[in-house]
This record gives C-alpha cells, sequence and structure tokens, in this order.
C-alpha cells in the first residue's frame, strides 16, 4: 500500500474506533437497518450501481460506498499473500448492541427514503452469517451481479495490486508467483456464485433477488438500470443520460492476462458456469473461450 492509501486506511480505522467509541454511549441513536443489498459479485459493477442510486431522490446511501458491517472473519486467514491484504483486522460484533448502534448511525439521515448498503464482499458469506442478516431485515432486497468468473478474478488480483501496492507492483513478477496469487482462495470464492447464489438463497425466499449479469451492464446498461429500479420500486434514471450510465467506473489498469493464468481459471471455474447455464437457462460457453 503506498503512502496515500496506507493514511487514507489508517485514518478510516481511527475514524470507526471513534464512532464505535461514541455508540457505546450513545443509546439514543434509533434503529435504522438497510432496505436493501448489493452484495456483490466484487469487480462486477457495483460501483456503478453505487454510482446510478447515490444521486437518486428515493434513496439514500452512506457516504463510503462499502459498510463492511456484516463482513465475516475468516476461519483460517492463513497469510497475506505475498504482502496483498484480503481482509480486514476489523470484524464488527454484529449482535453487540455498541456495534450494531455503530451501523445504524450509517443510516440516521435516510429518513423515508430507500436505504442501501452496497457492500459486494457480502457475497462470500455463510449461510449461518446471512441467518443473521435476515433476522435483522427480514424484508430485505438483494442485488447480485454476475460477471465472467475469469474476468473477474483477474480483474480483482489487478486492482488489488494497484491499490495496496502500486501500478507496476506486478511488473516482472515470474509464472509462478503470479499463478498461485490468482488462485488463492480468497480470490476464487469471490466468483464462487454458486456458493453464494446457494447460501443466500438458503435463507431469503427466491422473489427477494435480483440477479442481473455484468454483460447486459456494459451493453445494455440502461435497460439493467431499469431493471434494478423497478426491483426497489423507485422512478427512473430521470437526468441520468446514456452517456453517464454507460461510463465505466472504478476500473484497474490495465494488464493482459497471461494464457497460463486464464487456462488455470477456465479448469477452475468450468463445473461453476455449466451450474449457472442450467440455474439461468443461458448461454455463458463464452465466459470459457
Amino acid at each position: 500500500m503506498n503512502v496515500k492509501q496506507s493514511s487514507r486506511y489508517h485514518r478510516r480505522r481511527l475514524v470507526r474506533g471513534c464512532m464505535l467509541a461514541y455508540t457505546r454511549v450513545a443509546a439514543w441513536i434509533p434503529q435504522r437497518f438497510p432496505d436493501f443489498m448489493c452484495i456483490g459479485a466484487p469487480r462486477a459493477a457495483t460501483t456503478w450501481v453505487h454510482k446510478s442510486l447515490a444521486d437518486h431522490p428515493e434513496v439514500f446511501l452512506p457516504r463510503r460506498k462499502e459498510v463492511h458491517f456484516y463482513d465475516e472473519r475468516p476461519a483460517d486467514p492463513g497469510n497475506t499473500g505475498a504482502g496483498l491484504r484480503w481482509s480486514d483486522s476489523f470484524y464488527f460484533d454484529v449482535e453487540r448492541p455498541a456495534h450494531l448502534r455503530w451501523y445504524w448511525h450509517q443510516y440516521r439521515h435516510a429518513g423515508a427514503r430507500l436505504a442501501g448498503d452496497i457492500t459486494p464482499l457480502y457475497s462470500t458469506l455463510s449461510a449461518e452469517r446471512i441467518g443473521i442478516v435476515r433476522r435483522h431485515m427480514p424484508d430485505l432486497r438483494l442485488i447480485y451481479i454476475l460477471r465472467n468468473p475469469i474476468d473477474r478474478a483477474w480483474s480483482g488480483l489487478r486492482k488489488s495490486a494497484w491499490y495496496q501496492k502500486g501500478e507496476n507492483w506486478l511488473d516482472g513478477k515470474d509464472e509462478d508467483w503470479l499463478l498461485k496469487q490468482v488462485m488463492r482462495p480468497e480470490v476464487l470464492i469471490r466468483g464462487n456464485y454458486p456458493r453464494a447464489i446457494d447460501n443466500w438463497e438458503s435463507v431469503f425466499p427466491a422473489d427477494r433477488f435480483l440477479y442481473l449479469f455484468f454483460d447486459d451492464v456494459t451493453s445494455k446498461p440502461e435497460e439493467s438500470l431499469d431493471r434494478m429500479y423497478n426491483f426497489l420500486g423507485i422512478a427512473g434514471a430521470g437526468a441520468r443520460t446514456a452517456e453517464t450510465i454507460a461510463q465505466k467506473v472504478n476500473a484497474a489498469p490495465e494488464r493482459a492476462m497471461p494464457d497460463y493464468v486464464r487456462q488455470a481459471l477456465q479448469a477452475h471455474y468450468a463445473k461453476q458456469v455449466e451450474s449457472l447455464e442450467s440455474r439461468f437457462k443461458r448461454d455463458l460457453s463464452h465466459w470459457l473461450e
């Protein structure tokens, strides 16, 4: 992580710590949970979702895009993987009153607007953790975007390396090193869509979900946005133009995926892609080409 990013990371942690000190005594904070979540997938246009909703008059989103309140501590965090950080060192106790009040405080200005939590890492939660989410928010609506998991994994590695270490950090890394990083469990689980869908649908009924495909978001953004607005029950795009709707956001620096990386990821995800084709009755063979 470069100096600027490190400073920003530690400043966020300090602010969070101060807020938790406040919520330990601020018993007057009213209960306010979000009405919908966008649970991922990471690197699958969730920043586009945030940008598309942030200025909508009927929607309230916290100042920071990702709240990470329900993030689950890894059972075996292992090492961080060649200096990259794949998890946080702080996790909320989602049943502790002070921590719950911290979460409610994020939505204190929502009023009558539809409140949302856009945290793509929620797609990796266990069914047990999702059970707590439903206990807190039984009527929650859920948006999940599926992207080619091979492209998603490579984009995730590029973004993490760039954000934490700098744009050129991957330069000169040998084949074994690069393959090991892209095949890390922390990378692969983010693209395990069948697991995410099974876990979430084991807790929430299927009619609470809107599934979108990254392919459609990039090729038909207005149609995808209309589907999302209809699902949330809010008015159309309004002043947002076709140009701004289609604008790419939060893109990682371009870097061609080596053939050996693509082949390893294709082999890993092949059966999962077949499962998704069956589930959604959609041809996804181009994901494996």
